[in-house]
């Protein structure tokens, strides 16, 4: 199953990790963390949020942390970011 996918992705022009359903990570500055690919919010505190990807967990670490906006795809965290950090 793991081949095929890598085929079609490649074939799409799709990178791996996104065919795969890894979460892709983008950090904006110190003010902003987007998300794709997550499975659920595990955990939401205004110091610490929590996301599980399929693959593992995300953890966002910083001050003031805000959900901007969540779809059933990706989700936008906001605030002053100190660190972001995958357990897998």
């Amino acid at each position: 199953m793991a081949k095929m996918i890598e085929q079609a992705g490649a074939m799409l022009h799709i990178p791996m990790d996104v065919a795969a359903g890894e979460p892709v990570i983008t950090v904006t500055g110190r003010r902003n963390v987007y998300i794709e690919n997550y499975k659920r919010i595990v955990s939401f505190m205004d110091d610490e949020i929590k996301i599980q990807g399929k693959t593992c967990r995300i953890i966002v670490r910083g001050k003031r942390l805000a959900i901007e906006y969540y779809t059933g795809d990706d989700i936008l965290i906001s605030g002053l970011i100190q660190s972001v950090a995958t357990e897998c």
